[in-house]
């Protein structure tokens, strides 16, 4: 096989047409995660959301804007990391031995504020794209905090809080990992320091995860005259994680009620259903400091799940070591994660191997 060379060139931003992709371009493209395809360009928050595409190519350039990092793959395989912060051309070397290759764009980093854009994707002179990559029959979804995010996960304990966007990788989450393991097509509605009903040390008051949800791209939900509101019919996931609460009871007080708290988590676990016919949960929680109270309360939200008679929710408790950033899961811990999660994420998805 020949030597994959790769190089990178950064372009100034003011030779670039404001234009979106064309829709040529777009009929390629398959998008994963929550994507506003707007008239300027398709633009995201959420971490990992991406675009993927066949190509038959010496060359991909991307036209990219906002502060984010990236992760480029090829045939399914991480060859390079880039960041961008502005409007960037970002030019990666290619295959290029006349055959169709896969190619992912994959956004590593959250937007907490903030999103970004691709304007568009072009390839070398005699290039050309392959068909649109066939949607899998696997649909996943996973709600949830930092924790779902991957936040500083490549960090320690002992790095300074501002290093939270070089030491953040999402592709390394125990939710990419898990998704990528299974084939599946996904959604990772992860937002940083949100709680279901109450935010970490009541941040942005009355931009709780649920309300976050009903946007398309949630990083600048707040900051938009007219935010656009996802519709959730563009994706039917066979299996919601949901792994929240831990920003509502964890820090400095005052904490969630827990009363309103498990009415609120029934009346979400309510509308994913309405949403989504036949949808399967797995509840997530774990040890939360300093009162620990996450786990009973989810816990009884479960027993209550079973005792109304639902039939499509399971519950685990996980164990982690928070030796990342700011007692953060660190990559091994997302890893000991999507392990423990992987036989009962298969399960309920009717995906595990016979």
């Amino acid at each position: 096989m020949d030597v994959l060379i790769l190089t990178a060139l950064a372009i100034a931003a003011n030779s670039i047409a404001g234009e979106a992709m064309k829709p040529a371009v777009m009929e390629n493209m398959s998008f994963l995660g929550r994507w506003d395809h707007r008239a300027s360009g398709s633009c995201a928050s959420a971490p990992n959301a991406l675009v993927k595409f066949n190509a038959d190519a010496k060359s991909v350039t991307f036209d990219l804007e906002g502060y984010s990092r990236w992760r480029f793959d090829v045939d399914g395989k991480p060859v390079t990391l880039f960041e961008t912060n502005g409007r960037v051309v970002k030019k990666l070397g290619a295959v290029g031995d006349g055959k169709f290759h896969s190619y992912r764009l994959i956004k590593i980093s959250e937007s907490n504020p903030g999103e970004v854009c691709l304007h568009d994707i072009t390839l070398d002179a005699g290039a050309k794209f392959g068909p649109k990559p066939a949607p899998s029959n696997r649909r996943v979804e996973f709600i949830g905090d930092s924790f779902t995010v991957g936040f500083g996960d490549e960090g320690t304990s002992t790095d300074p809080p501002e290093m939270e966007f070089e030491k953040t990788d999402a592709s390394k989450s125990y939710a990419f990992i898990l998704a990528d393991n299974f084939k599946a097509d996904f959604q990772i509605n992860a937002v940083s320091g949100r709680g279901l009903v109450r935010n970490y040390a009541n941040l942005a008051p009355g931009w709780n995860l649920v309300k976050l949800y009903d946007y398309t791209v949630a990083g600048s939900a707040s900051t938009e005259e007219k935010p656009a509101l996802w519709d959730l019919n563009n994706f039917h996931p066979q299996v919601i994680v949901l792994f929240v609460g831990i920003n509502d009871f964890q820090g400095d007080p005052p904490y969630a009620d827990k009363r309103y708290f498990k009415s609120a988590y029934a009346r979400f676990l309510d509308k994913l259903r309405a949403a989504h016919p036949g949808v399967k949960f797995l509840l997530l929680s774990t040890k939360v400091w300093p009162n620990d109270d996450l786990t009973p309360t989810v816990s009884e939200i479960y027993e209550e799940q079973l005792a109304a008679g639902h039939k499509d929710v399971e519950f685990k408790t996980l164990l982690t070591d928070n030796v990342g950033l700011l007692g953060h899961p660190d990559a091994r811990a997302h890893q000991e994660m999507a392990n423990t999660i992987r036989p009962i994420l298969g399960r309920l998805g009717g995906w595990l191997g016979r």
